[in-house]
């Protein structure tokens, strides 16, 4: 048999390929890291979100309940003001 010829990657040295192995690693080890963290502050922000939300849902509900409680309260105040004004009015009739 005879010998394999070599090419050009096995005549490169082996501490240079281990280092650009290491290398490797490390940018996709980074990368990894990258998308891990941006996917921890996504998962944060909708949680804050989603808790925002649900503060602005009852803020709008009581915002709701106040105003049904003013017009009834303005209905109120009309019914005592029309009383008041039939009775003045009942008062300047005697006169």
């Amino acid at each position: 048999m005879s010998p394999t010829p070599l090419g050009p990657r096995q005549h490169t040295h082996p501490t240079i390929a281990n280092a650009i192995s290491v290398a490797q690693l490390v940018v996709l080890s980074i990368g990894v890291l990258t998308v891990v963290a941006n996917l921890g502050k996504k998962d944060a922000l909708l949680e804050r979100m989603d808790k925002d939300m649900g503060e602005l849902r009852s803020i709008a509900q009581e915002l709701v309940k106040a105003q049904v409680l003013g017009a009834a309260n303005d209905r109120s105040h009309e019914d005592a003001l029309k009383q008041v004004s039939q009775r003045m009015d009942r008062l300047e009739g005697h006169k």
